[in-house]
């Protein structure tokens, strides 16, 4: 399964990470942005694009897992995805959006068969909405990656 970014409470997070046998069934019913194949090396090259943050807090605060499964299984890893994130993210204007997709591209290496400026693009449009939906529902957002 893709990488997925989904907001949910925390009650929901934990039916999340209970579904070990078939992840993609609690995640159905969650709002929910699939991200193919970003990584969490990805996640952290956003965060700081769109933060500004000190890059040890960024990267210490997004490789703490909300969840794993367990060892060994090849399962999945659930990350928080940080509130200064979710929160800026909520708040981009078109124009913020362009921009940062071209400077996301171009940290990726788009050049060297990373993620093009068109797809950072329509991520970071598509997280921004559920950014806006996490905040009204008064949710947190997270990310799924299957190792």
């Amino acid at each position: 399964m893709p990488t997925v970014f989904f907001a949910a409470s925390p009650a929901e997070l934990a039916e999340v990470a209970a579904a070990d046998t078939d992840p993609a069934s609690p995640l159905a019913g969650l709002d929910t942005v699939a991200a193919g194949d970003l990584d969490p090396a990805q996640l952290i090259d956003l965060d700081l694009l769109v933060t500004g943050n000190d890059p040890a807090e960024v990267r210490e605060a997004v490789l703490t897992p909300a969840h794993e499964g367990p060892d060994g299984n090849g399962g999945s890893v659930l990350l928080p995805v940080r509130p200064a994130l979710g929160s800026r993210l909520a708040h981009l204007s078109d124009h913020d959006v362009d921009s940062l997709a071209e400077q996301w591209a171009a940290a990726d290496g788009a050049a060297d068969g990373g993620w093009d400026a068109y797809r950072c693009g329509q991520l970071l449009r598509s997280l921004s909405l559920l950014a806006l939906l996490a905040a009204a529902d008064e949710r947190g957002l997270f990310v799924r990656f299957d190792s």
